[in-house]
């Protein structure tokens, strides 16, 4: 099985490199040729299923409670978990019972419905319920998370079982089966939309023009971006969707912590910010967009002195971090850097060795930077009607 997974990963690594120009020679070009092919069957299965749901010969499930998506419209990292973390808690103090449904991503658990966490105890492993759903439950009290591919399914369960006020769909721009009363999309303001092509050939997950169906917007990592693609994002969302709102929000390091410490959940023995500065460290990641976690470890002054990627949602073995704790001490590195939503596939094992250098988990958050008042007015009205 393992083999099988590692085998998958070589090929989606190689796609990305391959749709995004890396890869050159005659057998790149026929490749290409085919995926576009295939972006043309896939542009044409996307327009006719919305518009089956459009003209009603799909209909979509109207749960009896208040339901807020929030999705992108590209393949990769937005930075949709923090904004869900953000989201979710903002609605819990407003007083309602929030849910998060997520789809649970490479998750063990294979029934129609999944409890990861009630809001006050969690269920499952990362193993059983897959990295975004596990991170969010463990960073959320009083905020439950259940994982399903069938959203209908799983926001009844929601409603019946957990009683929800709100639900809030987790990458659920897509998921149109289940009707919703507000539509948020992100989108990366450093990426902006992949390289312009629909899967496979690219990253859309959806024509551009499709984004006419979003209430509003949130620009990610802006304090990465330039000013210039942030101006050609808006008017690109100006010419599909001129009435929504469109927000801008920065991913801000907020501390570090060491991951024993992290994993045991002792949130007060933080790591300041500035310990790392002109410290000789290593990033490593398995996340959809690793370049925006290194600039952000560089722009903390520290000395990135070397980096290791795997692919987005990959599942770390002993052996693996092994290896790249010796690499670091090989190279007379002071401590390994690496992310939330890495540090929850970290095995156990690894976490509590006698290792020789420490491995400290970035905790982030989403501040806002324009738009929030106005997207918070939206959603209490969407939650109010």
């Amino acid at each position: 099985m393992r083999q099988l997974e590692d085998q998958l990963e070589d090929l989606l690594t190689y796609l990305y490199e391959l749709v995004h120009g890396e890869k050159k020679g005659r057998l790149a070009g026929m490749m290409l040729a085919v995926l576009r092919g295939l972006s043309v069957i896939y542009t044409w299965g996307v327009l006719v299923k919305l518009s089956l749901y459009r003209w009603g010969l799909l209909r979509q499930r109207k749960l009896p409670c208040r339901v807020i998506s929030l999705g992108n419209i590209t393949v990769g990292g937005t930075g949709k978990t923090p904004t869900a973390e953000r989201l979710a808690l903002a609605i819990r103090d407003m007083g309602y019972r929030v849910v998060i449904l997520n789809r649970g991503y490479r998750a063990g658990w294979q029934e129609d419905v999944g409890l990861v966490s009630d809001g006050r105890r969690i269920y499952m492993s990362v193993a059983e319920a897959g990295d975004e759903a596990y991170l969010l439950a463990k960073n959320l009290p009083g905020v439950a998370v259940v994982i399903g591919k069938n959203r209908s399914v799983s926001g009844d369960y929601a409603v019946k079982q957990l009683k929800a006020d709100v639900i809030i769909m987790d990458d659920g721009y897509q998921h149109w089966q289940l009707a919703r009363d507000f539509d948020i999309v992100l989108i990366d303001s450093i990426n902006r939309f992949g390289n312009g092509y629909l899967l496979p050939r690219g990253t859309l997950r959806e024509p551009l023009r499709n984004l006419n169906r979003a209430d509003a917007f949130i620009l990610t990592k802006v304090n990465q971006s330039t000013n210039g693609n942030r101006e050609m994002i808006r008017q690109t969302l100006e010419r599909y969707n001129p009435s929504a709102l469109v927000a801008e929000s920065t991913h801000s390091p907020q501390c570090f912590i060491e991951i024993e410490r992290w994993y045991k959940g002792v949130r007060p023995d933080q790591i300041a910010l500035d310990d790392i500065k002109g410290k000789k460290v290593m990033a490593f990641s398995a996340i959809g967009n690793p370049a925006s976690f290194e600039q952000t470890i560089a722009e903390l002054k520290a000395e990135l002195a070397d980096t290791v990627r795997f692919p987005d949602h990959h599942d770390y073995t002993m052996a693996e971090m092994q290896f790249i704790m010796q690499r670091a001490v090989d190279n007379g590195l002071c401590a390994l850097v690496t992310t939330e939503k890495d540090a929850v596939k970290i095995p156990a094992e690894f976490i509590h060795s006698d290792r020789p250098l420490p491995l400290y988990v970035l905790n982030m958050t989403v501040e806002f930077i324009d738009g929030q008042p106005m997207l918070t007015e939206l959603i209490k009205r969407a939650l109010s009607k």
